[in-house]
Parts: structure tokens; sequence; C-alpha cells
């Protein structure tokens, strides 16, 4: 009987050690595509973190979600973290509407209280970006504004809890700078379960 087991755990490492490769639409919408990003990538590997062209839109819309809504309570300064964290692929105007920069941003408040609720209880929220694709499937950035929609995971944890994961997609509209940068101009954040504390 121990034998059984022992042979039925080692065919199934092998299955595991020689996993079948992926297909390529599980990492995002084909090129062109209409239809928005959605569930059928909740499994798919996040887009490629590290230097950002920020002459791509698609570039700085991840990063800058990624910055903007990830959290962590107990290292983070306040509810206002992370839009400052994200301030510099912000436009000023879409920044300073959402509190960049605001006078007692960090404490006071509701939302000073609801920070430090959520600080007692170890809170974090990582946001990974798995696509991002033209809103409509509409190619509008010859025009200097782009509107994409972006697929979203996120991972929640309190304390020592394990993740909870949750899918959405967020749609940004991003316009071009004169030094041919995008910046985050606006944001269309319906579709998202749990968003960032302070927004």
């Amino acid at each position: 009987m121990l034998l059984l087991v022992v042979l039925a755990g080692c065919g199934t490492l092998d299955r595991a050690a020689n996993p079948t490769p992926s297909s390529s639409v599980t990492t995002g919408p084909p090129p062109g595509a209409s239809q928005a990003p959605g569930p059928p990538l909740a499994t798919a590997t996040a887009l490629a973190t590290g230097e950002v062209d920020r002459t791509n839109p698609a570039a700085v819309a991840a990063d800058c979600f990624t910055r903007w809504q990830s959290f962590d309570a107990r290292t983070d300064s306040g509810p206002s973290a992370g839009v400052e964290r994200a301030r510099n692929c912000l436009t000023e105007d879409f920044a300073a509407s959402l509190g960049a920069g605001a006078p007692g941003a960090t404490d006071g408040g509701a939302d000073g209280r609801a920070w430090q609720d959520l600080r007692a209880q170890g809170a974090r929220s990582q946001v990974s970006v798995l696509a991002t694709t033209s809103l409509g499937g509409i190619d509008t950035t010859a025009t200097g504004r782009v509107v994409l929609q972006l697929n979203v995971r996120r991972e929640s944890t309190t304390g020592n809890e394990a993740p909870v994961a949750a899918l959405s997609t967020p749609a940004l509209t991003l316009l071009r700078q004169d030094d041919g940068t995008w910046r985050v101009a606006g944001a269309d954040l319906a579709s998202v379960a749990g968003d960032a504390p302070g927004r």
C-alpha cells in the first residue's frame, strides 16, 4: 500500500516538472482584439516590470496603475501613498483631483481612521496588470488621447491570512505630453473590486 502511494506521488511530480506550454491566448488579447481583456486571463502572468517606456501608453498605464493602486498599510505613510508613488505618471490636474500633496492627507478624518484600522490589521494589496487593450478596439494614439482597458488581478491580504484574488477591468485615459511621453489623465474604476484605500 505504501509503495502505491509513493509511485502515485512520483507520477504527479513528473507531470508537474514537465508542464504543457501555455497558449499565447492566456497572456493577452490577440492583436487588434475589440473585446476587453477579462476573466479568461485570471491565471496569466503579469506584464514584465522594469524600465518603463514613457512613450508607450500601454506601458505607462500598466506601471502607473500598479504603483497607484497597490498598497501596504504596514509601511505606507497613509491612504494617499499610492497617489504619491504614481505622481510622476499622472497629469497635474488628475493628481490634484486625487488629493496629491493635500495637507493632512495621511492623517485625521474618516480616511485617516480607516487607514489606522488597516494598518492594525496588517492589510496589503498587490495589483498586477495582466493585459491592456484599446477600449472598444479603437487605437486613437495618433490623436494624443487614448483610453485603455486593463485586465487587473488584485491579491489582498490581511495579517497572516492567505491572499484573496479578484479581477477587474478598469479603464484609464492617457494624454500625450509635449515631450512625447504619456500620462494618466483620468480613470474609470467602476469595475474595480477592492479599490485602494483613499480612492
